[in-house]
């Protein structure tokens, strides 16, 4: 329900059907939103499993970003510039379903001001991945992905 922005960070992104839908279904009602994933993925193939999720995503709106210094393990939200989340579940379907994991949901302008305000200054440590350039990758990364997306659910 999103109105403004919904800028996501999480080492591995898998959420499944439900997220996914509602992060395409936001941006196309014109959201900004935006995704920030690490570049390199330990394990490997949770990098695959976040990569196979990019096409749809992309081809919805939403900005996909690969942050590229150094590994990167935060996992925070921020929706509206007044919703925050912060906590230690990634977008998977094993912290989602299956871990037992702690978030904080909070509505608090401040907070969520600082989130973003972080988040943005990521983003120029960051690459965007756009939908032409995703178009142009190589058929060995596409078999990863499809690895990967083979994979989610045991992430």
């Amino acid at each position: 329900m999103a109105q403004t922005c919904v800028y996501l960070t999480s080492p591995y992104f898998g959420p499944g059907t439900v997220v996914d839908r509602a992060l395409q279904d936001a941006a196309r009602r014109g959201v900004d939103v935006r995704l920030l994933v690490p570049r390199t993925s330990d394990p490997m193939v949770a990098g695959w499993a976040t990569r196979a999720a990019y096409a749809q995503l992309l081809s919805a709106g939403v900005r996909v970003y690969e942050y590229l210094p150094r590994p990167l393990h935060a996992k925070t939200s921020v929706v509206d510039t007044g919703w925050s989340i912060i906590g230690s579940a990634n977008l998977d379907y094993r912290s989602l379903f299956v871990n037992q994991e702690l978030v904080l949901v909070a509505h608090d302008r401040v907070l969520a001001g600082q989130l973003q305000a972080q988040y943005l200054q990521d983003l120029s440590d960051a690459r965007e991945v756009t939908l032409r350039a995703w178009h142009s990758r190589s058929w060995r990364a596409r078999g990863f992905e499809v690895i990967g997306w083979a994979a989610r659910r045991l992430l």
